[in-house]
């Protein structure tokens, strides 16, 4: 009994010695800017009944172990700890740079008293503190003593994280104005692109255009969302704390949907009679609509769902974007030897990868500072939609000719698309025959012209001249005249 007694005790003192141990981050030489990396410690409350004093008093925090404190998902408010020390009298501004909370609170403790509070930031709110898009909370530090600050956040549907920034005022402004600055350019530079490719599809009425540019839209709609530009707006409480509708992940799935048929726009006619794919594609698709109406109507049925459901919803979530994107890769490789636009496909996506994969390994070897999502995001959209507009244009560019008969009827593909039955047809070009092997499967001109970035007129046009070199007239006619003319 004696032994169990000195178990617990030695046990005891080591828990509190691990939750005391939380170092106290002290201010000196402060140069305006300071991205934060000293320890953190947090608490999940998934009662929802933990208030600021209780949680000064408690002794369950954990130091996080990583650069930036990241609680994950589920159904709880996240607490995150810090203690700071000045080396004199000064002002700081705490700034989290994460806009998307449901509900986020920044309280300021000293010797177990509350010293300043700024509660119920929420996504609709007009008009945050120092009238900036992310919240940036003014701290009034005196010489030599210590301060404990307490954040806690509530975020339905989206991971619970901390990026915590300190500024001085010069520091602040310096911030607002790069921040613009960048925001400004990328926002003006993906647009420029994406009216180039608009204007691409209303001249020539290659539709893949169309859905690119409607992919990168939806984009710039969730980079905007996740860097709190949406935010504090008259609109803002409509759209981002409506109790039937999730705008959120409408936007998001819009661009997962946007930029999955976008590809499969490229690349249909690769697979022409292979089920497997197709089937592999339809069930994708259905279940990237399904997810994304289940979370366009979320706010009415999250209630029913309990904090370990968020959390196997998150996980569904993210697998299913995985899905989409291995399914992207894998088609790119298989196409590599037969369609030059792979090789841009390839190199456009890569960053985007990256991105996402990196940050998830960065505290192996990022101690010192941090680098948030939608940043990295950023720089690999515009990568990706530089590449992908050039490729696109030289698919255009070498496959679009004149629109007069004679040269429809010498023209020849480019590059081979891989038929899975090769027709025997003397008569016609290469192309030719590859447009009348899709059109007898069912394929509409929009269809074909998406995979061969030709316009529809032109499509017609060379279904007109098959029938007249065929001697047939009709559809029936030509889906008879491909099986008879099928090698075995």
């Amino acid at each position: 009994m004696k032994f169990k007694s000195y178990i617990s005790i030695v046990f005891l003192f080591f828990v509190s010695t691990s939750i005391d141990a939380q170092k106290v981050y002290e201010f000196r030489d402060f140069r305006g800017d300071l991205k934060f990396t000293g320890e953190v410690a947090s608490i999940i409350d998934t009662t929802f009944r933990l208030d600021q004093y209780q949680v000064d008093q408690s002794a369950d925090f954990v130091i996080s172990e990583k650069v930036i404190p990241d609680l994950g998902w589920g159904k709880f408010k996240g607490w995150v700890k810090l203690k700071l020390k000045s080396d004199k009298p000064r002002e700081l501004f705490l700034q989290i740079h994460n806009p998307v909370f449901d509900e986020i609170n920044v309280y300021l403790f000293q010797n177990g008293k509350q010293i300043s509070a700024v509660e119920k930031i929420r996504k609709g709110t007009s008009l945050k503190p120092n009238s900036f898009r992310l919240l940036t909370v003014p701290l009034h530090f005196k010489n030599d003593s210590v301060y404990q600050v307490y954040i806690s956040g509530i975020s339905k549907f989206n991971p619970v994280k901390f990026p915590i920034r300190f500024l001085d005022q010069e520091g602040l402004n310096r911030f607002r104005d790069s921040e613009n600055l960048y925001n400004g350019l990328m926002i003006g530079f993906m647009a420029i692109l994406i009216i180039l490719n608009l204007l691409i599809y209303f001249f020539f009425k290659v539709r893949v255009f169309l859905v690119f540019s409607f992919s990168n839209i939806s984009f710039m709609l969730l980079y905007l969302y996740l860097e709190g530009y949406l935010f504090g707006h008259n609109y803002a409480a409509f759209f981002f704390e409506n109790s039937y509708f999730n705008f959120q992940y409408l936007i998001y799935y819009s661009f997962q949907i946007f930029n999955f048929y976008f590809l499969w726009s490229v690349y249909r006619l690769n697979f022409l009679n292979k089920s497997k794919w197709i089937l592999t594609y339809n069930i994708l698709i259905s279940i990237c609509l399904f997810l994304g109406f289940m979370m366009f109507l979320s706010p009415v049925w999250d209630s029913l769902v309990s904090h370990n459901g968020i959390v196997i919803i998150g996980l569904i979530t993210r697998l299913g974007a995985l899905l989409l994107n291995v399914f992207m890769l894998i088609i790119i490789f298989k196409t590599w030897n037969t369609k030059p636009f792979s090789r841009w496909m390839l190199l456009a996506i890569l960053p985007g990868w990256l991105s996402y994969a990196v940050p998830r390994f960065a505290a192996v070897f990022m101690h010192d500072t941090w680098v948030t999502l939608p940043f990295l995001y950023s720089l690999s959209s515009i990568w990706n939609v530089l590449f992908i507009t050039i490729g696109l244009f030289f698919e255009l560019s070498r496959n679009y000719k004149p629109k007069l008969d004679k040269e429809l009827e010498t023209t020849l593909l480019v590059e081979e698309i891989p038929q899975p039955n090769e027709l025997i047809i003397p008569k016609l070009s290469k192309r030719e025959t590859e447009i009348l092997q899709a059109f007898a499967n069912g394929f509409s001109y929009q269809e074909i012209s998406d995979a061969m970035f030709i316009s529809p007129h032109t499509v017609r046009t060379h279904i007109k001249n098959i029938y007249t070199k065929l001697e047939i007239n009709s559809k029936a006619e030509a889906v008879r005249w491909v099986i008879e003319h099928q090698s075995t």
